[in-house]
């Protein structure tokens, strides 16, 4: 067993032993799904939407349940199934040159476009050049950066050249690039917002029926003519609801996920068949950005150091998550992450030393505007209060900026920002996370992406990492980055969520976690190859 799935096991142990005694977990819950088969196939699952995510194109869609709406209609070139394995997809083999420069894919023969036009390698190669020629167009740009070009090498053989060796390229890039046609494509000029004929063809398992921006839903049927064979799951709603405790309750709909802000409460009527509940460690994190590019007091490094002093992140553990999370790490990456440093330098609350730290950066009073979305749960106002209270007490004054989510996704890609409560998944994925989130020379441009900061040290080791394939030399590497962002600061981690699934396993129980995520570091339990293959392993589907 490796450190990751060791401590993976460990916090689902403690968590399940915990909510066992209280009554609130039926024994023989666990992480994977339970293999029970049902007798035949899952006609409908209904799952809440969550919102509008943009529409579901290469090029349209938001954030990570976003791609999950696209992740159904177009497929990659690899996948990954709930054993956190990188497994066969559109390709069924690939090896790497003796110079770690070129990835070479066979694909996979007799796939077809939902339209019934074959499937090449042409549109494999054309993807890639579309995803390059159209620059800060597609949602995981940072991913297609590390690609110097595309070529057919054989009927059913693509080539990929690196710009220089990329040690996480099948986690990070040939597991996230969705793969479209040319012939629909090659005379789209604007790619973000085309919905035209064409625009929701994919080699997918399910196919698009309808979506509704005014109500967020979405309407997906299973593509009979999928590679691997007709879907386990035969048709997937994603539906509005404005409680999906109650939803679930009610037969509205089969499952729903959290990040953490459970009660014992809360799960307490799903303690018994049919229902289920299952968890995992965090993966998603709420975070406090700070904006260096603007002229403020946070470009003082020990004005943010003083800011960390003055947040008592671990009673956001306990007020927020009611325990089922963990206080964030300065060096940001979670426990979750196989990469995780454990000793970088810490910020425990410390109020006195805060001032301190002010007055020794000459601090003046000057206000701090402090942006945030009530559109997540768990950018709850008790976050703000705890932040608030905390610089308020250590002599900084606060001023709100509220946004919606979608307006403070754009304001955080634009810089119009000076702190930001910003929360998002992936981090239990490849460690190259820290390059395009921090490195000065990153292509990434989102509310992932640290503005204003660079450190020289910091991005020679960011450089360095992308062609360690030496396990131990990389990890070295990546646990030296985190010391160094810890120092700086120009993130600082609130708190990572203890995941939650609920579920009635009478409509479907193949519910899984995929360890690192999914799609590139995806955290959440919507894995398709789980809908597709309805078992937690293979490219069997489940009869």
């Amino acid at each position: 067993m490796t450190k990751s799935q060791t401590f993976r096991t460990a916090m689902l142990s403690v968590l399940l032993i915990a909510l066992l005694l209280a009554g609130l977990v039926p024994a023989g819950a666990a992480y994977q799904a339970t293999t029970a088969p049902p007798s035949e196939k899952v006609a409908v699952l209904r799952l809440p939407s969550g919102g509008y995510w943009g529409h579901p194109s290469p090029f349209g869609f938001n954030r990570g349940p976003g791609y999950l709406r696209a992740s159904l209609i177009f497929d990659t070139l690899v996948w990954r199934d709930a054993s956190g394995e990188t497994i066969p997809w559109l390709a069924t083999d690939w090896s790497l040159s003796a110079d770690e420069m070129t990835w070479t894919f066979t694909l996979r023969e007799g796939v077809q476009w939902q339209d019934g036009t074959p499937f090449t390698a042409e549109d494999v190669v054309f993807s890639i050049q579309y995803y390059l020629d159209h620059p800060g167009t597609a949602w995981f740009m940072a991913q297609v950066d590390p690609i110097a070009s595309a070529a057919q090498v054989g009927e059913h053989q693509v080539a990929i050249t690196l710009k220089q060796p990329f040690a996480p390229f099948l986690q990070t890039t040939a597991e996230a690039l969705l793969i479209f046609p040319r012939h629909v494509w090659e005379n789209v000029a604007d790619p973000k917002t085309y919905t035209g004929e064409g625009a929701f063809t994919g080699t997918g398992a399910y196919r698009l029926v309808e979506y509704s921006q005014a109500e967020g839903a979405y309407l997906f049927e299973a593509n009979p003519d999928f590679f691997l064979g007709d879907p386990y799951v035969q048709r997937i709603e994603f539906v509005p609801t404005s409680d999906n405790y109650l939803a679930l309750l009610n037969g509205d709909i089969a499952a729903f996920d959290q990040f953490g802000g459970v009660t014992e409460e809360m799960l307490a009527p799903f303690a018994d068949a049919p229902y289920e509940v299952r968890f995992a460690p965090g993966e998603w994190g709420m975070l406090l950005y700070f904006n260096l590019e603007k002229d403020t007091p946070l470009r003082d490094a020990r004005v943010r150091q003083a800011i960390a002093h003055a947040v008592d992140r671990a009673a956001m553990v306990e007020r927020v998550l009611f325990g089922f999370g963990e206080a964030g790490s300065p060096g940001f990456l979670p426990p979750a992450n196989p990469f995780y440093n454990p000793d970088v330098p810490d910020y425990a609350y410390d109020p006195e030393r805060a001032r301190a730290l002010l007055a020794e950066a000459g601090y003046d009073g000057t206000p701090l505007k402090l942006t945030y979305s009530t559109d997540w749960i768990m950018a709850s106002p008790r976050v703000v209060e705890i932040i608030e209270s905390g610089l308020n007490a250590a002599g900084i004054p606060v001023e709100h900026v509220v946004m919606d989510q979608a307006t403070m996704d754009a304001a955080t890609a634009e810089g119009t920002y000076e702190m930001a409560v910003v929360g998002f998944g992936g981090l239990g994925g490849d460690p190259d996370q820290l390059r395009r989130s921090f490195a000065s020379s990153s292509p990434l441009r989102g509310f992932a992406r640290a503005l204003g900061y660079s450190n020289p040290d910091f991005d020679a080791l960011a450089g360095a990492q992308l062609g360690m394939t030496d396990p131990q030399a990389r990890r070295e590497a990546v646990y030296a980055m985190q010391t160094i962002l810890a120092e700086d600061l120009p993130v600082l981690p609130l708190y990572y969520t203890a995941r939650v699934v609920v579920f009635n396993a009478a409509v479907f129980d193949n519910w899984t976690y995929t360890p690192g995520g999914w799609g590139g570091g995806i955290p959440m339990p919507y894995n398709k190859h789980q809908f597709i293959v309805g078992t937690p392993t293979g490219l069997a589907i489940r009869e």
